[in-house]
């Protein structure tokens, strides 16, 4: 029981690591849906599959999603974190995030095409280089679609995440 008014206030939840981390993770996953979703209607408009080339494993791609995934979830965790702490600025972070979430598309995408090699007996398989793989899926269509993404979940997160401040409360 409290005994007096003087009593302090408990801490903020969202002065914590945790409410970021828990606002990325809900925000990666919202990334990844749009991404699904995105590719679909992208890849029925265009009558073209994700993967395009011969002798390339299905994994290209999930795997070069998972990691755009998680430095959005990184991004959104830090642009909270920033903004929590009172410095000016956290929705600036949505365009260096985005980028480096295409470029980890782009050198997941290769780093996985690297292992997915034809085999030894099939001498008519023209297998595509690690690069091209990487280049021709992040300036595709499919891959620019994760910049857009990426900064409209930053920016929603941030947003959505913003409470006014009130006299002797401090930052939001």
């Amino acid at each position: 029981m409290i005994e007096g008014y003087d009593a302090e206030l408990p801490p903020d939840p969202g002065s914590s690591w945790g409410r970021a981390v828990t606002w990325g993770a809900v925000s990666s996953l919202v990334f990844a849906s749009l991404v699904i979703a995105a590719w679909g209607f992208v890849s029925l408009g265009l009558d073209r599959d994700v993967i395009d080339l011969p002798d390339v494993s299905v994994l290209v791609a999930p795997l070069a999603v998972a990691a755009a995934t998680v430095v959005v979830a990184a991004t959104v965790a830090l642009a909270l974190r920033r903004r929590h702490q009172g410095r000016q600025g956290a929705l600036w972070l949505a365009a260096p995030g985005s980028i480096l979430a295409w470029l980890a598309f782009a050198i997941v995408a290769g780093i996985v095409a690297t292992g997915s090699r034809p085999e030894a007996g099939n001498p008519d398989a023209l297998s595509p280089l690690p690069s091209q793989v990487a280049i021709g899926l992040s300036v595709g269509p499919f891959g620019l679609v994760i910049v857009p993404l990426a900064v409209l979940v930053v920016v929603a997160a941030v947003l959505s995440t913003s409470r006014p401040t009130r006299p002797g409360r401090g930052p939001a």
